[in-house]
């Protein structure tokens, strides 16, 4: 591919479809419903770019299994480490989520998310 792929920004989004990214064994709280759509998946399969949104809900992340860099289109959540602190990320914010992250997200305002994942096959020789 040799053309830049536009990665929408504004509401109505077109072809979400529903996803699984929550385990439901890691829900504490809510029924999340989930939608999301890769806009990108380079050659080798390991870098992913896309759109995903959930409604509230808490839940936990065990050990994130890859890098993610998340920018927040819409909504508020707080993302509680294994240690017990508190950031707060609200639309426009970003952050990243580094492989290995132990932590707890509780979506207190349905998010919708640009995100940008190396997965961890990327580290394997």
């Amino acid at each position: 591919m040799s053309k830049c792929i536009r990665i929408p920004t504004t509401a109505p989004l077109h072809g979400l479809e529903p996803t699984d990214y929550i385990p439901p064994e890691s829900i504490i709280s809510g029924d999340p419903k989930e939608r999301g759509r890769s806009y990108y998946l380079d050659q080798t399969g390991q870098l992913d770019a896309g759109v995903w949104e959930c409604e509230p809900n808490k839940h936990e992340i065990e050990a994130a299994p890859y890098d993610e860099l998340v920018y927040l289109l819409e909504g508020v959540v707080d993302v509680i480490d294994d240690e017990g602190g508190v950031e707060t990320y609200k639309a426009g914010d970003s952050f990243i989520m580094p492989r290995g992250c132990k932590c707890t997200w509780d979506v207190k305002k349905s998010v919708r998310k640009i995100y940008l994942v190396l997965t961890h096959e990327a580290y394997k020789d």
